[in-house]
């Protein structure tokens, strides 16, 4: 088989050259890949990478080449901790788990979320005083946690959010030594790492199990996900079983609260950047509000506090690439890709390219004002993926973030400590390196929070 052209990349001196670069800054190595073209050849070791970095190229592979790709590796090795679920599983796996999935994402029943949505925040309100002072991504993943449980479980976790705080902890950091490692261990390697990753991923298995086989014992719909999941059934009539079940729990619960409590942090720390921004979210929601608690039927109405969370989302995206291996060789852009090869389609570099966005890295939710918006490519802005694989949760995670936010900043400014900034640690999601210390500073009068 003749050897196939390779799109332009950085330098690999002695084939060693991106893994230095990937492993020292990966964020800022793929930023600077970009000068290449849309397409770059990025080989580590034995694997072969390439960037998928314009917009056309990015819709050309998740819209209409999904059926030569998969996965890549690895989230493959996610499937330690989330089995078989959406995220992991493939082909005709997938697809039935997609429509039995889906039913429970249906945008009526995601509408009758947006109560516990907005509870859970003012259970974090009433923890929280004037002058408090709070880590920030903490928090934010506590009153996520919050959320899933109630929405997912229609359970109360908030016992165990530390637990499965630490838990998460301790599985994102694995992840990401397996990120920036090009020996990966298998699971049976006996060392203080893996002993410790392997007691994490009991223990959410533990708590998420537990509560499944409380459920299992009522036939009640209790109108959560699990009372959805619960009365799926595949082509066939048959229901899930119990293990295709934890699969999909663990995946809806871990993805589902992670990504969108560091949507709510970063978007908090910008907005902390950007005072006026800030009180024109605030004027938005207590206007609309008016004292009252947010419904479902507010979401449309907080316009702007939508644009808010989207143009925070562009800059930091919480899931800031996404991996495909080919299945077969694949025409993309001009070169044959072959089999086996990986393409990367990297949210933090297109989100950020000047050919998409006009002054990218300004933080302006005005960029998502329909006569601006409807110039834009649809791919390049895509935080929830795109094409058949898109994000199952993206409209629920939309809801929660906007009404959250809203809901927060009537009560309270949160006002960055000084000599603090984001920095960022790409794991399975782009996480805070440490977390950061907000003070709450009371509005001069607080809403009355009528239930």
């Amino acid at each position: 088989m003749p050897r196939l052209r390779r799109p332009p990349g950085p330098p690999n001196r002695l084939g060693l050259g991106n893994l230095r670069g990937m492993m020292q800054d990966q964020l800022q190595y793929m930023t600077e890949a970009a000068k290449y073209g849309p397409l770059v050849d990025l080989p580590i070791l034995s694997e072969r990478y390439v960037l998928v970095l314009d917009p056309d190229l990015i819709q050309q592979s998740l819209a209409q080449g999904y059926a030569v790709m998969q996965k890549d590796r690895f989230t493959h090795e996610l499937g330690r901790v989330l089995g078989q679920g959406l995220v992991t599983s493939e082909g005709a796996l997938w697809r039935t788990q997609r429509k039995q999935v889906a039913r429970a994402f249906i945008p009526r029943r995601i509408r009758t979320y947006a109560d516990s949505m907005v509870a859970a925040a003012h259970r974090s309100l009433d923890d929280w005083s004037d002058g408090s002072v709070i880590p920030i991504h903490e928090a934010m993943a506590e009153l996520t946690l919050d959320i899933v449980g109630r929405t997912l479980f229609d359970a109360d976790v908030r016992g165990t959010a530390k637990e499965v705080g630490d838990a998460l902890k301790v599985i994102s950091d694995f992840y990401s030594d397996v990120l920036e490692s090009p020996i990966k261990p298998p699971p049976w390697w006996p060392s203080p790492r893996m002993f410790r990753f392997r007691k994490a991923v009991r223990n959410v298995d533990r708590i998420v199990s537990g509560i499944i086989d409380d459920r299992r014992q009522s036939a009640e719909d209790r109108g959560d996900l699990l009372s959805a999941l619960l009365q799926a059934q595949d082509d066939e009539g048959a229901a899930m079983s119990d293990q295709q079940l934890r699969d999909e729990c663990i995946t809806l619960f871990l993805a589902g609260h992670e990504t969108t409590s560091i949507a709510l942090a970063n978007t908090l720390y910008l907005l902390s950047k950007h005072p006026e921004i800030e009180a024109r979210v605030h004027q938005e929601a207590a206007n609309l509000l008016a004292g009252r608690r947010a419904t479902s039927d507010d979401y449309d109405r907080l316009e702007y506090t939508g644009r808010v969370i989207k143009e925070s989302m562009r800059l930091y995206p919480p899931v800031y690439t996404i991996g495909r291996q080919l299945l077969e060789d694949f025409e993309l852009g001009g070169y044959t890709f072959a089999k086996g090869d990986t393409l990367l389609f990297v949210q933090w570099v297109t989100h950020r390219s000047a050919q998409c966005f006009s002054d990218p890295l300004r933080f302006d939710p005005n960029r998502w004002l329909p006569e601006r918006a409807k110039s834009m490519h649809k791919y390049a802005y895509f935080p929830f993926g795109g094409g058949p694989r898109i994000c199952i949760g993206n409209h629920f995670a939309m809801m929660e973030a906007v009404l959250v936010l809203a809901t927060l900043l009537c009560d309270y400014r949160f006002e960055l400590l000084p000599g603090q900034t984001l920095e960022l640690q790409p794991a399975v999601t782009l996480r805070a390196a440490k977390d950061l210390q907000m003070r709450l500073v009371a509005r001069g009068s607080k809403p009355a929070r009528a239930a």
